[in-house]
């Protein structure tokens, strides 16, 4: 799917670079190319990297497009250098444009029926026009098959975030994260995944140093009356404990937030497939402002080579 208008999500779109790998290896083809265009409109417009939200909606036009090529697919070994390019633009709001520009480096290897890999992103964000957070990535993780019906997802994550404003400096800071997902591979199609993400987020400000506790558990099966089509739908609970003590609130501030996202894959053409997406965020916080309800829809259409 294209990126979301929420800066994490939008984030989260461009690291996710780094897995193509596993889409050229399944396809043994050591060229990846795909382009994806479409809109969405959301009614309270978020940047969450930096706790603005503008309780404003609007419609955007999205434009999403990544190439990977492989070269070292053999053996069981891969070495991969992709780049992938995401742009939001909106129609009223432009200062909450966004373009992403992302470069990465994998290398997997499998061993014993298990995959590892290991890879460096780099990511180079502008908000409304202007430089504004630059981000180093380093992933391991591992994959495996526990006999037919149960997929294994481990890994680790080290990112370094670099804002580009100069009152956004006190945000500077580093994150560790290790996370594992489980998939139960179904009949029929169906698949049912249950994930758990244990961060830690260190900045220079020490009011804003916290631990991050992510679950998630979503839910994939085939639309019967439309050949390969498919259904998707996720709930996602965050909650941010931060560590020290706020001087604006006096207090040490608890993030917690409810999101649940269905939506619909159709495919139009063998390279062609339309994707129609909803997904409702619930937000409360110490802070006022992210006390918010968030609704946003989008409809895009992708090519894949």
């Amino acid at each position: 799917m294209l990126p979301k208008t929420t800066l994490t999500v939008l984030m989260t779109t461009a690291i996710a670079l780094g897995g193509i790998s596993n889409a050229i290896a399944e396809e043994d083809n050591p060229l990846y190319l795909t382009l994806e265009v479409g809109g969405e409109y959301d009614d309270n417009i978020t940047v969450d990297a930096v706790d603005i939200t503008s309780q404003k909606g609007d419609s955007a036009a999205l434009f999403d497009g990544a190439i990977a090529y492989d070269f070292v697919n053999k053996d069981d070994t891969s070495f991969e250098l992709g780049y992938g390019f995401s742009q939001s633009l909106y129609f009223d709001l432009s200062e909450f444009d966004l373009q992403i520009h992302s470069a990465s480096l994998t290398a997997s290897s499998e061993i014993n029926d298990v995959d590892f890999s290991i890879a460096y992103l780099y990511n180079n964000i502008s908000l409304g026009s202007e430089p504004f957070l630059e981000m180093h990535s380093f992933q391991t993780s591992f994959t495996t098959l526990l006999g037919t019906k149960f997929l294994i997802i481990g890994g680790y994550e080290y990112q370094k975030q670099k804002f580009q404003q100069p009152l956004l400096l006190r945000r500077d800071g580093n994150r560790h994260s290790v996370s594992f997902k489980n998939y139960f591979l179904l009949d029929k199609g169906r698949t049912i995944n249950v994930g758990y993400k244990l961060s830690r987020h260190n900045t220079l400000a020490a009011e804003l140093v916290y631990w991050g506790h992510t679950f998630d558990i979503g839910f994939k099966m085939p639309v019967p009356v439309i050949d390969g089509a498919k259904f998707k739908t996720r709930y996602r609970y965050l909650q941010k404990n931060y560590s020290n003590i706020d001087p604006t609130l006096g207090e040490r501030r608890r993030d917690k937030r409810h999101a649940f996202r269905a939506g619909f894959e159709v495919p139009i053409t063998t390279k062609f497939t339309a994707n129609l997406q909803y997904e409702y965020t619930d937000s409360k916080s110490s802070l006022i402002d992210l006390n918010y309800d968030n609704h946003l829809i989008s409809f895009s259409v992708g090519w894949e080579l």
